[in-house]
């Protein structure tokens, strides 16, 4: 994804990473960590790292035990209006409605996975998948008698054979 940056922003501020960096903090409402302002802005950690303790030295920055905080309020008013870089939560908060649909999704999604699931048994392995020769040894020691599993089976309970596991 192309990130382009007002010029005459990166003209004031004296270089992109600068204005970009400046740019997520404005958006930001609540103190962001480096690393988030790095991802999000899509540059470099160790170059928003330099423009950050910059900006601290001058005043235009506060660094809190939660992250880098803009100070200046005319600053992030004018950046706010310019470069709009935002983290996924901070343009979910801003949207109507987002906490009441998104459980609803989350749910949906989880119900096509079960169908897949209940749809393709092999879904987990892929097809002409073997376990390793040891594993297979194993499972041949831990395999249950048939006296066993006909005792289980009397009582619903799950046996060793796989096609009694999908009860």
């Amino acid at each position: 994804m192309t990130r382009r940056t007002d010029p005459a922003i990166v003209a004031f501020c004296g270089s992109e990473t600068r204005a970009r960096t400046l740019g997520v903090l404005a958006n930001a409402s609540f103190p962001m960590s480096g690393y988030r302002v790095a991802k999000v802005a899509g540059l470099a950690e160790p170059k928003v790292y330099a423009e950050l303790r910059r900006a601290v030295g001058a005043g235009t920055v506060r660094r809190t035990r939660a992250g880098y905080v803009l100070v200046d309020a005319d600053l992030r008013t004018l950046l706010r209006l310019r470069v709009r870089l935002y983290w996924d939560k901070d343009w979910d908060r801003s949207r109507a409605g987002w906490a009441s649909q998104t459980p609803r999704l989350l749910q949906e999604g989880l119900a096509a996975i079960q169908q897949r699931l209940r749809s393709n048994r092999s879904y987990l392995r892929p097809r002409g998948w073997k376990p390793p020769a040891g594993a297979r040894e194993l499972s041949r020691e831990l395999k249950r008698a048939p006296a066993k599993d006909a005792a289980l089976r009397r009582r619903a309970r799950r046996t060793s054979k796989r096609e009694d596991w999908a009860r």
